[in-house]
């Protein structure tokens, strides 16, 4: 699978400068297929709404380079994995039917880890996919965020209204269920095993 062109600013007629364009075409085409990769995942292995996901974050990423008044973000890789984590998680909770997992959504991402070669990726897509979608809401939430987009468990916590301590049962039950597939995970490069600990700017 190709990674697609980025999306409408620096396109035919744009007046923005080539320095601009190219510091966002780097960044496109280096993290779109990661993005895409982890948003196949926590959505349960739906790839339109992974697509969606993925395309938003960057278009979002793009919009926030140009807000001059705003602090300037140090890492673009972990704001654009906090992002597209988010746009998942919303794009799940918003949608009206429970997706299957499509059937040829492993071979269709399967270009989207560089660990592609660690692991036989068909039937690991498949799994891993199949047990994300069985975590509860807040389980997927906790995980997600925390063990995939590295954000911090407290700060988590206190978004979604809960203590510290629930976020962190959330999360240990999510790892607890996926731990048939942990290994997959880890090879896949999806899962941060530090709680989110470190920062995401």
């Amino acid at each position: 699978m190709s990674t697609p062109s980025p999306p409408g600013p620096c396109g035919n007629g744009s007046d923005l400068s080539r320095h601009e364009c190219a510091r966002f075409d780097d960044l496109f085409r280096a993290s779109y297929q990661g993005l895409l990769a982890q948003a196949l995942l926590v959505s349960g292995g739906r790839f339109a709404l992974a697509q969606d996901a993925a395309q938003e974050s960057l278009l979002r990423c793009w919009r926030r380079m140009h807000q001059a008044h705003l602090d300037p973000v140090v890492n673009w890789p972990a704001w654009l994995r906090r992002t597209v984590m988010r746009e998942t998680l919303r794009l799940t909770k918003i949608s009206a039917t429970t997706e299957p997992l499509e059937e040829d959504a492993p071979e269709r991402a399967a270009a989207d880890f560089d660990a592609a070669a660690a692991v036989d990726l068909k039937d690991a897509y498949r799994r891993v996919c199949t047990y994300i979608a069985g975590l509860s809401e807040r389980q997927r939430e906790v995980l997600a965020r925390c063990a995939i987009a590295g954000e911090r468990l407290g700060d988590v916590a206190a978004e979604m209204g809960i203590s510290e301590g629930t976020a962190r049962t959330h999360l240990h039950r999510a790892r607890q269920a996926l731990h048939p597939v942990w290994v997959e995970l880890k090879a896949m490069g999806v899962i941060d095993v530090s709680e989110g600990r470190h920062g995401n700017e």
